[in-house]
């Protein structure tokens, strides 16, 4: 593989996980602001990101 390659290879990398990172931004808001809203509760918001209710209030409150 050619240094060239490899750049390429490392850019598009580094593409990838900033589309992954944008979208995980993106589902969190969304599910901050249904909570706000009282659409869903914060159990129900912890248990679709995968954390406990008190991590979700915690880092919500940012």
């Amino acid at each position: 593989m050619t240094f060239y390659m490899e750049l390429r290879r490392r850019e598009e990398k580094g593409r990838e996980e900033g589309r992954e990172e944008g979208k995980a931004e993106g589902r969190w808001g969304i599910l901050t602001e249904l909570v706000r809203d009282g659409i869903i509760t914060v159990k129900e918001a912890a248990k679709r990101v995968g954390m406990t209710e008190e991590v979700f209030r915690k880092l919500s409150m940012r």
